[in-house]
C-alpha cells in the first residue's frame, strides 16, 4: 500500500514539474495544443459509452447526483485567479466590450466586437425582450448585457448581480459614461441571495457551469420571474455527456489549467430539460463551439500584440516574479479552451440557449 501511494505520490510531483514549466513559458504554443487535444481526446474516450442505453443511464446517474451536491462549489470560487485579474487588462484585451460569456459570429469577417454584440442581440431576440421589461441579469459580470439592453430598450429596468466590487465599481462608471439610469448593480452572491421583486425576464449566462444544485437554483429564479416571466439560460455544454471538472486520473491535472479541479460542471446539450419542476421548456438551441473557440484565438491573438502593456499591468498587480506565470496562465488557458471548443469542429463543446417559462 505504501508502495502504490508512494508512485502516485512521485507521478503527481512529476504532473507538478510539468505543470510548471507552461508557467514560466517554456512549453510551445503546438506542444500546449497537443497535449490538450490528449486529454480532450481522453475524455471523450470516458464520456461516451458503448450502447446508447448505458449512454441514457449515465446521464441519468448524473441528473440524479446533482442535489447531493453543493449549490456553488467552494473550489470554483471568484477568488480564483481568473475572476481577479485586473479590470485594466481586460480593457486591454477586450476593448470596450467586456463581455466574458458567449459570442457569435455571422461570417469569419466579423470582429470579435461585432461577435459579442450579435450575441446579445440573439439573447435578446431569442428572450423576447421587449420595452418596459423588468430585467435581470445573474452573474452579470463586467455589466455587458445589462448595459447592452438598457442602451437598446430605454424604458427597461435592468438589474444585474454581482459578487465583485470591481466589477461593481466598473459598471456604475459605465452608466455614468453612457448616462443611463435605468441599470441597478446588487453585489452579492447569487447562489445565497433573496430577492422580493419579480421580473419580466431573468437572464443566467454562465451561472449552470458554476452550480451543483440545478433544481434548488431554478426554483428559486421561478420566485423571481412573473407570472408570464421567462428565464434565458446561455451556457457552454458537451453535446452529449455533462461531467464535473475532476482529474480522470492521477496525471490528468492538466486540465486546471482552464478550469478548477472539481469547481465546475460541465453539463450535456440536454441536461438542464431534467428539472422542470418549477420551470417548463418554452425552446431549445445549440450553437457550433467554433464561435468559443474563434473568441478565445482572437484573445490570444491581442495578449500576444500587447504583451509589453500587459507585462506593465501584471507587474504592478502582481510583482515582476509572478507577472510572467499570469500571463502564461492566460495564454494557456485560452490555447486549451479554443482546442476544447474547436475540436471537431466545434461539434463536440459547444454552446448552448434555453428558455423557460414559469410554471
Amino acid at each position: 500500500m505504501e508502495a502504490k501511494q508512494g508512485k502516485k505520490d512521485e507521478l503527481k510531483s512529476k504532473v507538478a514539474e510539468l505543470l510548471e514549466r507552461p508557467e514560466l513559458g517554456l512549453v510551445p504554443d503546438e506542444e500546449i495544443r497537443r497535449l490538450a487535444k490528449a486529454r480532450l481526446e481522453k475524455r471523450l474516450k470516458w464520456g461516451y459509452k458503448p450502447t446508447h442505453e448505458e449512454q441514457l443511464s449515465n446521464l441519468l446517474q448524473f441528473v440524479h447526483s446533482l442535489p447531493s451536491l453543493n449549490m456553488a462549489s467552494e473550489d470554483d470560487s471568484p477568488k480564483a485567479w481568473l475572476y481577479e485579474t485586473p479590470t485594466s487588462f481586460l480593457q486591454l484585451i477586450y476593448g470596450d466590450i467586456i463581455k466574458e460569456s458567449g459570442s457569435y459570429y455571422n461570417d469569419e469577417s466579423s470582429t470579435l466586437e461585432e461577435a459579442m454584440i450579435h450575441n446579445m442581440d440573439l439573447c435578446c431576440e431569442r428572450a423576447s425582450i421587449k420595452e418596459a421589461h423588468s430585467v435581470l441579469d445573474l452573474g452579470c459580470g463586467y455589466g455587458a448585457f445589462i448595459l447592452h439592453v438598457a442602451q437598446k430598450y430605454k424604458t427597461c429596468n435592468v438589474t444585474g448581480i454581482t459578487s465583485s466590487i470591481s466589477q461593481k465599481n466598473y459598471i456604475i462608471e459605465q452608466c455614468k459614461k453612457l448616462n443611463l439610469s435605468n441599470v441597478e448593480v446588487i453585489l452579492a452572491d447569487v447562489a445565497t441571495i433573496k430577492l422580493d421583486t419579480t421580473f419580466d425576464r431573468v437572464f443566467a449566462a454562465g451561472m449552470f457551469e458554476h452550480i451543483n444544485d440545478y433544481k434548488s437554483f431554478l426554483r428559486k429564479i421561478s420566485e423571481w420571474m412573473k407570472p408570464d416571466g421567462l428565464l434565458f439560460v446561455e451556457h457552454l455544454c458537451n453535446k452529449t455527456f455533462p461531467y464535473q471538472n475532476k482529474p480522470l486520473d492521477d496525471g490528468d491535472n492538466w486540465g486546471e489549467y482552464v478550469f478548477p479541479s472539481g469547481g465546475l460542471i460541465i453539463p450535456s446539450a440536454s441536461l438542464l430539460l431534467y428539472f422542470q419542476e418549477d420551470v417548463s421548456i418554452v425552446n431549445h438551441w445549440t450553437f457550433s463551439g467554433k464561435h468559443a473557440a474563434n473568441k478565445f484565438e482572437e484573445l490570444l491573438k491581442r495578449i500576444d500584440a500587447k504583451i509589453e502593456a500587459i507585462k506593465g499591468i501584471f507587474n504592478e498587480c502582481y510583482g515582476s516574479k509572478d507577472a510572467v506565470r499570469f500571463i502564461n496562465y492566460w495564454r494557456v488557458f485560452l490555447i486549451t479552451a479554443a482546442e476544447m471548443f474547436g475540436y471537431n469542429n466545434g461539434e463536440e463543446w459547444m454552446g448552448v440557449h434555453v428558455l423557460f417559462k414559469k410554471k
